[in-house]
């Protein structure tokens, strides 16, 4: 079955949503959830503002549920708690369009080849981290990547990189393997090579380091048998003198 939108003769006003916001939520949020973002949403769009005793009148909420259902969102990443100048808390509803492809006032011509090269770049990381980890992202753990790349201006790639070493270690959790990258950008590691060059580096450390040295001495398993009896026979040797010299004393 197919379907049309019908030509308008009146314009009684639109509310465009993002298709990423469809495409994340919609199979899995409930419905009297969906139906006050909806509401909030349209509210802030085309007036500026949110009328919340409206919204409680038209979804018969209390207080009490004003606030759970702004905690869910909070939860599922679509809404954040920000403060204004004046310390004043506000909930900004999270664009991830904007995210991706940075700040909206930027011109067409800013947007450039490199910000759409990036955005590939993240679906692939997307992609290859739902891979690693055997399951889908959630909206939080997707907000929670998004967030980390722009805080700490990290390749896409490195993210990557993070969850595979996270799941060699068994862990997974997403703030857990978010902590490689705070790590790694206090060694000022962004990006997929910069990590394999400090790799490299502290290879040659730990190949000129004396314990390395010893070790690589005795790497083999004969080598080391033979290292080992001979350390026994000279402690035993020193052994059979200091009785002797026990004896004539």
């Amino acid at each position: 079955m197919n379907f049309t939108v019908e030509n308008l003769k009146v314009d009684l006003g639109t509310t465009p949503l993002e298709n990423m916001f469809l495409n994340t939520y919609l199979g899995m949020v409930d419905g009297e959830n969906l139906k006050f973002y909806l509401l909030v949403y349209k509210d802030i769009y085309n007036e500026g503002s949110v009328d919340i005793d409206k919204i409680k009148k038209i979804l018969k909420y209390s207080d009490e549920d004003i606030k759970n259902a702004i905690d869910y969102w909070i939860n599922m990443g679509a809404f954040r708690k920000k403060l204004d100048l004046n310390g004043s808390e506000y909930i900004e509803i999270v664009s991830f369009r904007q995210m991706i492809y940075g700040d909206n006032k930027k011109t067409y011509d800013e947007v450039n080849e490199a910000s759409f090269d990036k955005s590939s770049r993240k679906q692939i990381m997307f992609n290859n981290v739902e891979n690693i980890i055997g399951r889908a992202l959630t909206p939080a753990d997707i907000t929670r990547i998004q967030e980390t790349i722009e805080d700490y201006n990290s390749e896409p790639e490195l993210i990557t990189e993070a969850f595979r070493q996270a799941k060699e270690l068994n862990n997974v959790d997403v703030k857990y393997v978010m902590g490689f990258i705070k790590t790694w950008r206090d060694q000022n590691i962004l990006s997929l090579n910069d990590l394999k060059i400090h790799q490299e580096r502290q290879k040659l450390v730990r190949k000129k380091s004396p314990r390395q040295y010893k070790k690589n001495n005795i790497s083999s398993g004969d080598d080391y048998k033979s290292y080992a009896e001979e350390a026994r026979k000279k402690r035993f040797e020193k052994m059979l003198e200091q009785g002797k010299s026990n004896e004539n004393i």
